[in-house]
């Protein structure tokens, strides 16, 4: 049965508490409205996901620090022989008062780094089409481009990063041999995101890591925190 998106962003909170990262008392329901993302497109020229449309409009809360097990070589060498390690990253806040503020100020700072000829020094139509929804030690973002995402092929990807230190895309990589901007890759979506650091996706591999190697079970109260 496929899940609508609203669906899937319920459940992911849902798995957030139940892990015992979160408390309800920390969720409260959105404010966001259709309106309001409608007024955020049309300002930045851009076409937010259906899925992060509905996290948005599904609760505020003023958590924005994270962390879950992921594969230290990569999601894409995900098998149950390979080690987990605890990876921090941060979303987004949304607030009960102006919930989308800190949305908005994330993609202001985005274009102005990327357009600013002291900086990254690119085009804005070159970076346009990346929605930043946190910090991964430097911007991360959706790739509001991919759109055909294939989980076992890397390049499809639509979230990545970019190393707030560094500005020189094209030796970092960030850039590809046809002048396109694609950033570090390291999620095939938002929902990959969410079944990770919502829903806990390695947390049982990493607990069997933990215990072969004796060390206790983590303490999932600390996997998020307010800035």
């Amino acid at each position: 049965m496929v899940q609508t998106e609203e669906e899937i962003v319920k459940k992911a909170f849902q798995k957030l508490v139940e892990r015992g990262a979160a408390r309800e008392s920390m969720l409260t329901p959105s404010t966001v409205t259709d309106r309001d993302l409608d007024e955020f497109e049309k300002q930045f020229d851009i076409r937010l996901p259906a899925l992060f449309r509905a996290y948005l409009k599904a609760y505020c809360y003023d958590f924005s620090v994270m962390c879950a097990p992921v594969p230290l070589d990569g999601v894409e060498h995900s098998g149950p022989e390979s080690e987990k390690g605890l990876c921090w990253i941060e979303l987004i806040s949304l607030p009960s008062q102006e919930p989308l503020k800190n949305l908005y100020a994330g993609m202001e700072s985005f274009r102005r780094i990327c357009t600013d000829r002291n900086l990254v020094n690119l085009k804005l139509d070159c970076i346009k089409n990346f929605l930043p929804i946190g910090e991964w030690d430097g911007p991360l973002c959706i790739d509001l481009r991919q759109t055909d995402v294939q989980a076992d092929i890397p390049a499809t990807w639509q979230i990545c990063r970019f190393d707030e230190t560094v500005f020189d895309w094209k030796d970092a990589g960030y850039i590809d041999d046809r002048g396109v901007v694609t950033g570090e890759r390291k999620f095939p979506d938002f929902q990959t995101l969410l079944e990770i650091y919502f829903g806990g996706k390695y947390d049982k591999a990493y607990e069997r890591q933990l215990k072969a190697s004796g060390e206790e079970k983590p303490d999932y109260s600390f996997y998020i925190q307010r800035r």
